[in-house]
């Protein structure tokens, strides 16, 4: 399991310890050697190291996946970092109406924490609202910590200003209140780099999903 994750990050950048399994109705990631990517699912039931987990549908969304006889890895992301854990397929079932597979871990789950927030460079239109108005920046890098930002010209936001910053990923719009880390001179205007202060769960997920995909992205074209 550290092999998947590694292939995202530096070794030293990310810790490893023991952590919790996923929740019910939670919505967690499938991978197979199979189909040879991350695919969406959601946590129908848990008991022990028994899962049910919703079938996902193949790469080409055509229709739902066969049973792989080869163990699977489940992912899923949380506010305290990102679980992992290896499982085998041991039966093709339904929850209601759900075509389900029912998993058993093997082993309990690894959480994986990074030491310190991953940035990973983007091209994206963004929008903060300070007390001097609203501006528009072109966001170069994200985290979930926060964003760093290109202004084509002076903007009048002063370190620790408390702002409202928003923008889109993967067609979602986020916003969130952050505060003024610093800025400066670069060419083609200023940046100004800005601190998540208060970013909800379900915003916090989706960039760090955001980030774990680029990362991987970036660490299969070098």
């Amino acid at each position: 399991m550290s092999l998947l994750f590694g292939e995202t990050a530096n070794p030293e950048d990310v810790t490893r310890r023991p952590g919790p399994w996923p929740e019910v109705n939670q919505r967690v990631e499938l991978f197979g050697s199979a189909w040879g990517a991350w695919l969406p699912s959601r946590v129908e039931d848990r008991r022990g190291v028994r899962l049910l987990v919703a079938v996902p549908d193949a790469p080409d969304g055509a229709q739902p996946l066969r049973r792989p006889t080869d163990w699977v890895a489940l992912r899923w992301t949380s506010p305290r970092g990102i679980g992992m854990v290896e499982a085998g397929v041991t039966a093709v079932t339904r929850a209601g109406i759900v075509p389900a597979w029912e998993l058993v871990g093997r082993g309990e789950p690894a959480l994986f924490q990074r030491r310190r927030y991953a940035r990973v460079p983007v091209v994206l239109p963004g929008r903060a609202v300070g007390r001097r108005g609203a501006w528009g920046l072109t966001i170069l890098d994200v985290a979930e910590g926060g964003i760093r930002c290109l202004a084509s010209q002076p903007v009048p936001f002063d370190p620790g200003e408390a702002v409202e910053v928003s923008f889109h990923v993967d067609g979602r719009g986020l916003s969130a209140r952050a505060e003024v880390v610093r800025w400066g001179v670069a060419p083609g205007g200023v940046t100004i780099v800005f601190r998540f202060t208060d970013l909800p769960r379900g915003d916090a997920d989706l960039l760090r999903r955001f980030v774990f995909r680029r990362e991987l992205a970036g660490s299969r074209a070098r």
